[in-house]
């Protein structure tokens, strides 16, 4: 089913709660709960529970954010009840009404092998399945925590911004197979025009359109070889050299992302030689039996924008090529030799019908050799399928790392390596009923997740190791936000004043955002800026406006976009006054905000004052860096009050130039930029 996705609109009717959707099925149990912020609130208190009264309790926590997501509570099939209260400076709110929710059935059945535990790269693991045609993703344990439901989708891949791609079966449909941009939560980004055949791959190119591999056909000569005799019986002349039989090739298209018109391509036929075919992997018995040749099969698709250059993996040519965008010129083959002499390096690599292939930050490749033809290309005994690392040094390439799976796991089809965070490979075949292994670089095997699929009914296609479900989860609080009588907003007196707010990424991954404030009567004239949160961390920004005195409030609205993931942006609303609220000394209001405010005076000759708000008493790092990331000085390490507070930095004896101020308090970290002149 499609979801709309809207913009989350936080106004002053802080009424009640945000997700999950009252009533709404769930198909996964990493949920994330989210509220509006309630005025003077200091904290607030969440309740789950399988009562509708909260007799007995699933969860109970008080959180200072506007959203938590639990990732150990729940489990499938069940309802739960979920609210919130606020905790004020002197009381306790009402709780807000109770909101429920179910959880759909788990559809998969993996389990896991633990072996060395302290090994592991955290996170979650996603996987696809074909002929079933679904999706799942489990847990370090085996647990499942997300599963396509009814949906039909076959996961492709994912990338380090938590873009989510792949295919849905539409049965009857020409083009049964079009591909997908998707979230965890069952939202649809964007869907592939469903006018051509899409297989095997689809990505997010950094242009915003989409990169998809689709199916092509010509004409083309039967070779001789040991099935020559059999197109003979069939009433082809099998030649050699006639052009006669249909030959199906692939190409890469590019689709604009709002129009989906087809914008760039890439045809096969243009720029492979039909001199190189398969000769022993029986693609010419399979083109005996369906009355066409699968020629190339590329089966994945890679774009690297360090080089502005897409990598193509074709399976029936035992071949990866590396092509110039948007030229299309075609900068090497890499591979089996073929009699056209097109393949130019890694002749003697040996890999053969691999699937899948990543570019590593050092310009190495990873790619799941299948080995369908490891006993003519490598001389084993069986075929043997590995994953191997590529390093490629202008005409030669090498192998830097490889690992060979044991033969009982050997993978025909399917399949994919994936270089870890911490230099571990998760390994993934459809062997031995499908199954991923995460092995370290000295071959060591850290853990095994085993999907349970059986062929030819289900078959596992890829998988990934990924942080989390919730790539774009964040809360934006208003700092000092209150209320008086029937005015609820923020106080802003006369002259220079700062408007802040709190941002608290709630997820694994980092998250870039691009924000801007506007307000009706001009007072921060149009200010934005690009910040980039880490996970789990809370940054706080501010904006300082020239506030002019009303008789009425300024309506002040906060755009906060994630970059990768603009589907959730969110607008956050406040009302802004001259008068104060809740307290006719706002100067002596305690905090409810961390906060670095802006150094002074910036630029600076030797000394800079630093202030900084603590919302509580707790443990703060103070540190300057230069711009490449070196720590120049602590400025202060000790146990603080909530409240106000100042240092100052003396750089007299530090070089001119840019330096960054880091505020480290708990899980909560701001910076500032400074410039030091002599």
């Amino acid at each position: 089913m499609k979801k709309l996705i809207t913009t989350c609109i936080i106004s002053f009717a802080y009424s009640g709660l945000i997700s999950p959707e009252n009533e709404s099925t769930l198909n996964h149990i990493h949920v994330l709960f989210e509220w509006e912020q309630i005025p003077e609130a200091t904290t607030y208190d969440l309740q789950i529970s399988e009562d509708i009264n909260f007799s007995s309790l699933t969860l109970e926590l008080n959180d200072n954010s506007l959203a938590h997501i639990d990732r150990e509570n729940l489990d499938w099939g069940k309802t739960y009840y979920w609210r919130i209260r606020a905790i004020l400076n002197s009381s306790t709110s009402n709780w807000l009404p109770t909101f429920s929710f179910t959880t759909a059935e788990s559809i998969s059945s993996s389990s896991i092998n633990f072996i060395n535990e302290s090994q592991y790269q955290q996170g979650v693991t996603v996987f696809g399945a074909f002929f079933n045609y679904f999706s799942a993703t489990i847990d370090k344990t085996g647990k499942e925590i997300w599963n396509s439901g009814a949906n039909n989708f076959v996961y492709y891949s994912s990338n380090n911004y938590g873009n989510v791609f792949g295919c849905n079966l539409l049965s009857g449909a020409e083009n049964n197979l079009p591909g997908m941009e998707i979230t965890f939560q069952d939202e649809i980004i964007w869907e592939e025009p469903n006018d051509e055949f899409l297989h095997h791959d689809i990505i997010k190119l950094p242009n915003g359109n989409y990169m998809g591999i689709v199916e092509t056909n010509s004409l083309g000569p039967i070779p001789i070889g040991g099935w020559t005799a059999s197109f003979q019986g069939l009433g082809f002349q099998a030649d050699g050299l006639t052009i006669e039989f249909p030959w199906v090739g692939d190409k890469l298209v590019e689709w604009d992302k709002n129009t989906k018109e087809v914008v760039w391509s890439w045809n096969v036929f243009d720029h492979f030689n039909m001199l190189d075919y398969d000769q022993f992997g029986g693609t010419w018995t399979e083109a005996y039996l369906s009355l066409h040749y699968d020629w190339t099969h590329v089966n994945a698709v890679v774009f690297d924008e360090s080089e502005s250059a897409i990598y193509i993996s074709t399976r029936h040519l035992s071949r990866i090529t590396k092509i110039d965008y948007p030229s299309g010129n075609i900068i090497w083959n890499l591979g089996h030799s073929m009699p056209s002499g097109q393949v130019g390096i890694g002749t003697n690599l040996g890999f053969s019908f691999q699937h899948s292939i990543e570019v590593l930050d050092n310009g190495n490749i990873l790619t799941f050799d299948n080995g369908n033809l490891s006993p003519e290309f490598r001389g084993t005994n069986e075929p043997i399928s590995r994953a191997i690392e590529i390093e490629i040094n202008g005409n030669d390439a090498s192998l830097a790392w490889s690992y060979d799976l044991p033969t009982e796991l050997f993978g025909f089809a399917s399949g994919n390596a994936q270089k870890l965070e911490n230099g571990n490979v998760l390994i993934t075949t459809v062997g031995g009923g499908g199954r991923s292994l995460e092995v370290n670089q000295e071959g060591e095997i850290i853990w095994e997740g085993l999907y349970n699929l059986s062929l030819p009914d289900g078959a596992v296609y890829r998988a990934h190791r990924i942080p989390g479900l919730f790539p774009a989860a964040y809360s934006v609080i208003i700092n000092n936000y209150m209320e008086n009588n029937n005015d609820i907003g923020v106080y802003l007196p006369l002259g220079s004043s700062d408007i802040s707010y709190s941002i608290f990424n709630e997820g694994k991954y980092n998250l870039p955002l691009s924000i801007q404030i506007v307000d009706n009567e001009n007072w921060f004239d149009s200010q934005n800026m690009d910040i980039m949160i880490e996970a789990e961390s809370t940054q706080t920004i501010s904006f300082t406006g020239d506030i002019t005195n009303l008789p009425y409030p300024n309506l002040i609205q906060l755009f906060v976009e994630p970059i990768h993931h603009p589907g959730k942006a969110k607008t956050v609303s406040v009302n802004g006054f001259t008068n104060p609220l809740s307290n006719d000394n706002p100067d002596s209001i305690s905090p409810n905000y961390f906060s670095l405010q802006n150094p002074y005076p910036n630029p600076f000759n030797s000394n800079i004052s630093i202030h900084y708000t603590l919302q509580k008493e707790q443990s703060v790092l103070l540190q300057i860096f230069n711009i490449n990331g070196k720590l120049i000085h602590t400025v202060i390490q000790e146990t603080l009050s909530a409240g106000r507070h100042h240092s100052n930095w003396n750089a007299i004896h530090e070089s001119s130039g840019v330096y960054v101020v880091k505020l480290t308090a708990s899980n909560q970290i701001e910076t500032q930029k400074i410039l030091y002149l002599k």
